[in-house]
């Protein structure tokens, strides 16, 4: 099912860590920050193989230009408020068919911005905008896969107020190592 309205493109400021969230722009700053930052092994391995390793500029070209052409637009970049420069993204991945009331959030940082507060703060002023939105008036849920090993991002959800709803054991297999994953879900009454 499709949404019935489309979101507004999104810019937050993140009033404690000074941090931006906004859509990605097809500018050689966006395309090389993001190539910088996503280019690291510590962040591609608790992420699923559609993220590239290694993370090329061709990467962040064709990341930018699939985000622009949703509608509506669902990944965001995650940048620094002053110098308007990527540090991370985050974004939803929309279901259908009976799971069409839920979407999964992701997200992830360079390395360099890791223990901040940054994905704590992104992460709940994300989910706040998305449940506030009548573009996503039809979710009821958003829920994160996060791998077993994790520890930050499994820190970052519970910190936000998403409730751990169990483990699914040896459900992955990310570079020849088979992982249990644990997943973490926040209802729009929960917010």
């Amino acid at each position: 099912m499709s949404l019935a309205t489309p979101a507004p493109s999104l810019i937050l400021h993140l009033l404690k860590t000074n941090t931006l969230i906004r859509p990605f722009a097809p500018t050689d700053s966006d395309i090389e920050c993001l190539a910088q930052h996503a280019d690291n092994p510590l962040i591609a391995q608790f992420m699923r193989n559609a993220f590239p390793h290694p993370y090329t500029r061709d990467a962040a070209i064709k990341w930018i230009n699939f985000t622009l052409s949703q509608n509506p637009i669902c990944h965001f970049a995650i940048c620094d408020a002053n110098t308007n420069t990527i540090i991370g993204a985050i974004g939803l991945k929309g279901r259908d068919d009976v799971q069409y009331r839920s979407m999964e959030v992701g997200y992830w940082l360079g390395q360099e911005f890791w223990g901040r507060g940054i994905g704590s703060e992104a992460v709940g002023e994300f989910v706040k905008w998305v449940f506030g939105h009548e573009g996503f008036g039809h979710l009821v849920r958003i829920d994160a896969e996060v791998f077993d090993g994790n520890e930050g991002s499994k820190r970052v959800l519970e910190k936000v107020g998403f409730g751990f709803e169990g483990r699914r054991r040896k459900a992955v297999e990310k570079n020849g190592l088979v992982l249990d994953t644990f997943v973490y879900a926040l209802l729009r009454e929960e917010l």
